[in-house]
């Protein structure tokens, strides 16, 4: 895991000198490498005929499917998680006029070859898939950056407190009164990739870095 620059805000601070406290508040950042990704992949069908858009979809699916496992996906990375029916219908001089349906299915799929995700796309489109509707790059253990975040947010905060007892002229208790932790470890935002593409072209997919951020309160005693 690469971590990289910090990222500081301008957080509050408060003493009050008539009950010996000083709250400080700490924030850090630390930018982390995602070694893993979450793809939407879909597959939509049309015909008059529900049945005939059914076995298209399901056909293009098989293949999809097929061609994600060749790329060593485990099938049980690869789920379903949208199956729907929709009636269409075209609208023409304010009379709606029954068109035939469409099938959707997306498969939600876990690579845990991120750099592999290029490859798992160009091969989905070319197998059938028409629809990629988005791409979210994670972290398998993200509680393990946060932690650190925590800490480094927490070092932030005694070292204000330390700076202003000194500056007023107060001695300060290094074990804090309270502790509140302000942010929690967040979902990745996802990057929305919905589109159509051709078969023959290849697509370059860069995770970037994802930001994990802890953000705490913390009251000191002084005397």
């Amino acid at each position: 895991m690469r971590v990289g620059a910090a990222m500081h805000s301008y957080p509050y601070y408060r003493t009050n000198q008539s009950n010996g406290i000083i709250t400080v508040s700490g924030e850090h950042t630390l930018y982390v490498d995602p070694d893993q990704a979450l793809l939407s992949i879909g597959i939509v069908t049309n015909d008059k005929e529900l049945e005939v858009a059914q076995n298209e979809n399901k056909q293009l699916s098989n293949r999809v499917v097929q061609s994600v496992l060749n790329n060593g996906v485990r099938r049980q990375d690869i789920q379903t998680s949208t199956y729907q029916v929709l009636p269409q219908y075209q609208f023409e001089d304010g009379k709606q006029t029954f068109t035939g349906y469409e099938v959707r299915q997306v498969f939600r799929v876990t690579v845990k070859s991120i750099e592999k995700v290029g490859k798992i796309i160009d091969d989905a489109l070319k197998s059938g898939a028409n629809r990629v509707e988005n791409i979210q790059f994670i972290q398998s253990n993200p509680m393990e950056s946060y932690q650190q975040a925590l800490a480094l947010a927490y070092q932030e905060a005694y070292q204000k407190a330390l700076t202003l007892s000194g500056q007023s002229n107060q001695q300060l208790n290094p074990q804090p009164k309270s502790i509140t932790e302000q942010s929690r470890p967040s979902a990745v935002p996802f990057m929305n990739t919905a589109y159509l593409k051709a078969a023959d072209e290849s697509t370059a997919v860069e995770p970037g870095q994802i930001a994990v951020t802890a953000i705490i309160t913390v009251e000191f005693r002084t005397h």
